[in-house]
């Protein structure tokens, strides 16, 4: 499923999207595409919570309250393709800041051709981003079934009662590796951070060292142990 969230702040700018969007997405792509179109910035951030991860990100900055929300949402969505609008009275700074970053920019006014002409250039790079997002899978089990998981779903990893459980959001899977194993084969932002456990970095909200705990975005409760605390500490002061 490939996860597509635009906010602009017009119904005029929402019907080119729609109109151009779904086309270039059967073209370039062979997967489920789940749409969100809206020009209200809290419906928005309310898709935000609901989806964790978007792959697509179309976001307008002359939407009140969006252009303050760029840094946390680039943060949020570290992989997604990010297409900003903006208008020639926009301070660029709000946009070329580091830790944005975006993959595409319009200036408006435009029009269809402009938009078309954006998103064709685009959609080459965002095949290429789909293409290897799929590398980055894990295998796990439900039942008696195999299923693969997108790494940058996962909250964390926990080993308990033999068995390593995978979580995501109020989710567990079982999988038949040991977090040892894991460790050296996972990106660099899953982290130990006790004997029996793994983090995602990506989807820790605070590091509470005085408390040894990790605070996760879904609000669960990581332990740190003596042994990794150093290192957290230190991944934390290089990452804010």
């Amino acid at each position: 499923m490939v996860y597509y969230l635009s906010l602009v702040d017009s119904m005029l700018e929402t019907r080119m999207l729609k109109e151009l969007v779904p086309d270039y997405a059967a073209k370039y792509t062979d997967d489920y595409w789940d749409f969100c179109y809206t020009e209200d910035f809290y419906e928005a951030m309310a898709r935000l919570q609901e989806v964790r991860k978007h792959d697509i990100l179309v976001w307008d900055t002359t939407v009140r309250g969006a252009g303050n929300k760029l840094l946390s949402l680039r943060k949020d969505n570290p992989t997604a393709f990010l297409f900003l609008f903006a208008s020639s009275r926009t301070n660029p700074m709000l946009y070329v800041r580091a830790g944005i970053a975006p993959d595409a920019l319009l200036l408006k006014p435009f029009d269809i051709v402009a938009l078309d002409k954006v998103l064709e250039e685009s959609f080459d790079l965002i095949r290429d981003r789909l293409s290897k997002s799929r590398g980055q899978l894990i295998s796990v089990y439900t039942g008696h079934a195999q299923k693969y998981l997108q790494l940058d779903l996962i909250d964390f990893l926990e080993a308990r009662d033999k068995k390593v459980f995978v979580r995501i959001k109020n989710q567990e899977y079982g999988l038949y590796e040991t977090l040892d194993d894991l460790e050296k084969k996972l990106p660099d932002h899953f982290r130990r951070c006790h004997r029996s456990f793994i983090v995602n970095m990506l989807h820790a909200d605070s590091i509470i060292i005085s408390e040894n705990v990790i605070i996760m975005k879904n609000g669960d409760v990581v332990p740190v142990s003596r042994t990794y605390k150093k290192e957290i500490k230190e991944y934390g002061i290089e990452n804010e």
